[in-house]
C-alpha cells in the first residue's frame, strides 16, 4: 500500500494539536473542509496510540455516514502508522453518537481519548454526558466551522481552539481551489421570495414548510436550472435542496434537458446510494440533487460545481455546501459556486477570513445583516460587481470571478482582521494592514505584535521596546514611546467619535484637532452629516462668518469676527474644517485649513466655491455668498408653498373619500369606504390610512401604496414603507436603502 504523508499545514496542527493536549483535558481543533481534517484526526490518534499502548480510542460522530468514512480512512492510514503494527486498527473505534447513546450502560472500557468528528454539532446532552462519564479521558474535536447558530459558544465543552490556516491562505498555496461566484440579483424575484421568509423551525433555520411553499415550485426550478445552463452545464457537481420532494423535482426538470441528473436523500437505501455515489465519482452521473446528505464528509475532490438551492441562516451549513468544490483535483482548474438563494448576501464570499476564535467563544455571531459597501469580504476589490450580469434576462450576477480572486490573493497572507481591516504579510516577510477596497492604509513594515484595539485602533512595535499606536480611519499616528502609556480608547459624545489618550481629546482627522478637556455633551452640535463644535481659543480661524439678514428675503450680510465654530463632516477622516454659514434648507458652507471655501449638502458633496485671497470675482466671497445665499432661500421658500399647496389637495382628497374602514375576510384585508367594498380582501395587511393613501402588504415584506379608491400607485416591492401627513412616502428596500416618493407626482 501507498504510503500516506501528511502535508506540512497538517504535520504543523498534530504537534499543536498534541501541546494542547497535555496542556489541556479538551481541545477543539478547526480546519476548512477539504484540507484533509480526517487524515489529520488518524495521525493525531495515531500518535496518541503509540505513546499510550494499552488505551482506547473513540471516534464519535453524529452520522454513520462520517463514521463508515472514518473507518476507511484509519485502514488507509495503516500503512503510515509510526507503530507499524496493528495497535491503531485495535486500540481505535468509531461509533454515532446515537448508538453511544443507546450503550452507555453496557460499555465496560473506560476510553482514554475521545476524538468528536465534526464537532461543532456537539450541542445535545448526548455529548455533554460523555464528559461527565469519562472523566479521565481527554477530548479532541475537529471542525471546519466552529459557530453555532445560535451564537453560544464552545467553551463549555471545549477548553481551547487550535487553528490552521485560514480559506485564503490554502487558496493562495494552492491547496483549496479558486472558485467563481455567481449569486441572484438583489432585486430579483428568488430574492424577495426568500426575504419574505419569517417562520423559524427548532434549530433557529429557516422553517422547512415555508421554505417549500415559496420555492418548490416550477417556475423555482425552471430558474434553477436556467442558472445551471449559464454556468455549470458542462461540469460535474452537486445541487443542494431544501427536501425530497424539492430534490425530486429538481433531478425530474434537468432529466427533461437531458442532464444526468439523480436525487439523493436520507430514504435512499444504502446500496442505492452508495452506487449513485460511484457512478457519480467514474462521471456517469453529472449531478447529484441531494437534502443534506453531502454537506459533510462527501469526498468526491473532482466536484466542479455546487449549486445552492437551499436558503440557509447557518453559516456552517453555507461553507459545508461549497466547501465541497473547493478540494483540489487532477485536471480540475476552479469550482463554480451557484448561489440561488442568496446567501452571499447573508454571509459573504466563502473566502473571507473568519473569526473563529470570537465564535468559539460565543462572543461573535455570524447572521444576516443589510450589506454596505463596508460589508463586502476583503478579497472583492472591485465595488462595481453588483452592476454585472451576464445578459438581461439573467436572473444572476458574477461577484466573482478566479481570476480577481487570484489576483486579490497572490500578493498577500492574512494574519488577522476585524470588521474594517485585515492585517497581512506581503511577500518579502513586511507586515502591513488593508482596508476592504485592498488599500495600504499603513507603511510595511517589519513590525512585532501587531494587534486591533476597539474602534479600530491598530497596536505595534516597529522596534523591540517601541510601541505604536495608530488610527486606522484617520491614518495618524497617535503615539510612539519606549514605553507603552495608557492604551488609546474611542469613546462617543453627542454620537461623534473621540480618541482619548494622554490626557487629550484627539479628533479622528488627519490633522490634528486635540482638546486638554473632555467636550461637554452640549458643546457638540451634531447636524447628522456634520458637528460642530464651539471653540473660545484666542487664536483666530481666519474663517469669515457669513448670515442671514433678518427679513431681508434671503440677503446674507458678513460678520465682522472670524469663525469660532470647528466644523467635522462625517466620514472625512483628513481634515478639520471651520463653520462659515448655514445656508436655508440643506447645505452648509465651510472652510479648510487652505483657507477654501466649500459648499457641502447632506449627501457630503463638496463644491469649491471660492477663498480668502480671490484671484478673480468668482472667487470673491463678497459676490459669492449673496448669490449662493439667495438661490438657497428661494428653493427653500419654493418648496416650502409646494408643501402647502400638497397639503391643501391632500384635505381635499381625504373629504372626498368619505369615511374609510379596514376591513378583514379570513386571512386577508381590504379597505371599504362609506360601508361599500373598494378593496375586495387581496391582501396579507393594510395599513391605516395617512391623508388620502395607505400602505398595503401584497406578501409578507413586500409592501406598497394605494390610494384610498383602490388604485395601486406603488407597486408593492419594498420592505418597509412609511406614509407622512404631506403626501411623501418613505421606502425601504430589501438592501435597506431609503428613498423618498411624492405620491401627488406619481399618481399625477
Amino acid at each position: 500500500m501507498k504510503e500516506i504523508k501528511l502535508f506540512d499545514y497538517q504535520e504543523d496542527m498534530k504537534e499543536r494539536i498534541e501541546k494542547a493536549l497535555r496542556l489541556h483535558r479538551s481541545v477543539m481543533a478547526q480546519m476548512p473542509t477539504g484540507t484533509g481534517k480526517t487524515y489529520l484526526l488518524t495521525a493525531a490518534i495515531d500518535s496518541f496510540v503509540e505513546d499510550n499502548p494499552n488505551t482506547k480510542v473513540w471516534i464519535v460522530a453524529h452520522r454513520k455516514e462520517l463514521v463508515s468514512q472514518i473507518e476507511e480512512t484509519i485502514k488507509k492510514f495503516y500503512s503510515y502508522s509510526s507503530s507499524k503494527n496493528k495497535s491503531l486498527l485495535v486500540s481505535v473505534k468509531a461509533m454515532s453518537i446515537q448508538w453511544l447513546a443507546r450503550h452507555y450502560n453496557e460499555i465496560e472500557e473506560e476510553p482514554g481519548m475521545i476524538v468528536i468528528d465534526e464537532a461543532h454539532h456537539a450541542l445535545a446532552k448526548t455529548y455533554k454526558e460523555m464528559w461527565e462519564r469519562f472523566p479521565k479521558a481527554k477530548f479532541l474535536g475537529l471542525t471546519a466551522t466552529p459557530c453555532r447558530l445560535n451564537g453560544k459558544g464552545f467553551t463549555d465543552l471545549f477548553d481551547v481552539l487550535v487553528q490552521s490556516w485560514n480559506i485564503p491562505e490554502f487558496i493562495s498555496k494552492g491547496r483549496l481551489a479558486t472558485y467563481d461566484f455567481v449569486s441572484i440579483k438583489s432585486d430579483g424575484v428568488t430574492q424577495r421570495l426568500i426575504d419574505s421568509l419569517q417562520k423559524r423551525g427548532a434549530d433557529g433555520d429557516y422553517q422547512n414548510k415555508e421554505m417549500d411553499m415559496l420555492l418548490n415550485k416550477r417556475p423555482s426550478i425552471e430558474r434553477l436550472y436556467q442558472s445551471f445552463e449559464e454556468y455549470g452545464k458542462d461540469r460535474k457537481g452537486i445541487v443542494y435542496a431544501i427536501n425530497i420532494s424539492h430534490a425530486k423535482k429538481i433531478m425530474e426538470l434537468y432529466q427533461e434537458h437531458g442532464i444526468k441528473a439523480v436525487a439523493i436523500d436520507s430514504k435512499t437505501p444504502a446500496m442505492e446510494r452508495q452506487a449513485d455515489i460511484e457512478a457519480f465519482k467514474k462521471g456517469d452521473i453529472q449531478v447529484l440533487v441531494n437534502v443534506d446528505i453531502f454537506s459533510e464528509g462527501f469526498d468526491c475532490p473532482d466536484v466542479e460545481f455546487v449549486q445552492l438551492a437551499r436558503p440557509t441562516l447557518s453559516l456552517a451549513k453555507y461553507l459545508q455546501m461549497v466547501g465541497r468544490g473547493l478540494r483540489v483535483a487532477k485536471g480540475k482548474k476552479n469550482c463554480v459556486i451557484i448561489d440561488n438563494v442568496g446567501l452571499y448576501r447573508v454571509f459573504g464570499l466563502p473566502s473571507q477570513v473568519w473569526n473563529w476564535k470570537a465564535t468559539f467563544e460565543g462572543r461573535l455571531k455570524y447572521c444576516r445583516k443589510k450589506e454596505t459597501p463596508k460589508e463586502r469580504d476583503f478579497f472583492l476589490m472591485n465595488g462595481k460587481q453588483e452592476t454585472m450580469p451576464v445578459s438581461q434576462d439573467s436572473e444572476m450576477m458574477i461577484v466573482m470571478s478566479h481570476e480577481e480572486l487570484m489576483h486579490a490573493l497572490q500578493y498577500r497572507e492574512f494574519v488577522d482582521c476585524n470588521d474594517d481591516f485585515a492585517i497581512v504579510k506581503l511577500p518579502d516577510g513586511k507586515m502591513t494592514v488593508v482596508n476592504r477596497q485592498g488599500e495600504q492604509v499603513l507603511e510595511p513594515g517589519n513590525y512585532y505584535d501587531m494587534k486591533f484595539l476597539r474602534g479600530n485602533i491598530l497596536s505595534y512595535r516597529p522596534r523591540r521596546k517601541t510601541v505604536c499606536y495608530y488610527d486606522l480611519l484617520a491614518r495618524v499616528l497617535i503615539d510612539e514611546d519606549i514605553h507603552a502609556k495608557d492604551v488609546p480608547e474611542v469613546i462617543t459624545i453627542n454620537e461623534w467619535e473621540f480618541v482619548v489618550y494622554n490626557g487629550l481629546f484627539k479628533s479622528r482627522t488627519y490633522e490634528d484637532f486635540a482638546l486638554p478637556y473632555r467636550p461637554l455633551q452640549n458643546d457638540i452640535l451634531n447636524r447628522g452629516y456634520y458637528l460642530i463644535y464651539h471653540n473660545d481659543f484666542s487664536v483666530g480661524s481666519g474663517c469669515q462668518v457669513w448670515y442671514y439678514y433678518e427679513g431681508g428675503d434671503g440677503l446674507m450680510r458678513k460678520d465682522y469676527t472670524a469663525s469660532k465654530d470647528v466644523c467635522f463632516l462625517r466620514n472625512d477622516y483628513e481634515h478639520v474644517y471651520w463653520l462659515c454659514a448655514n445656508l436655508c434648507g440643506d447645505g452648509i458652507v465651510i472652510m479648510d485649513s487652505k483657507q477654501d471655501y466649500y459648499l457641502v449638502d447632506s449627501n457630503l458633496k463638496k463644491t469649491y466655491i471660492g477663498c480668502n485671497n480671490p484671484k478673480n470675482e468668482k472667487e470673491d466671497l463678497k459676490v459669492v455668498m449673496p448669490r449662493l445665499g439667495k438661490k438657497f432661500y428661494h428653493e427653500m421658500m419654493s418648496q416650502k408653498k409646494e408643501m402647502e399647496a400638497n397639503e391643501l389637495l391632500l384635505l381635499h382628497e381625504k373629504s372626498e373619500a368619505g369615511h374609510v374602514e379596514l376591513y378583514q375576510a379570513g386571512k386577508k384585508w381590504g379597505v371599504k369606504v362609506d360601508g361599500k367594498v373598494i378593496v375586495p380582501p387581496l391582501y396579507h395587511s393594510i395599513s391605516q390610512p395617512v391623508g388620502a393613501y395607505c400602505a398595503f402588504e401584497e406578501i409578507p415584506r413586500h409592501w406598497g401604496v394605494m390610494t384610498l379608491k383602490g388604485k395601486v400607485i406603488v407597486d408593492a416591492r419594498y420592505e418597509k414603507v412609511e406614509i407622512h401627513d404631506n403626501g411623501i412616502a418613505m421606502v425601504t428596500n430589501i438592501t435597506g436603502k431609503t428613498q423618498t416618493i411624492n405620491l401627488l407626482k406619481v399618481k399625477e
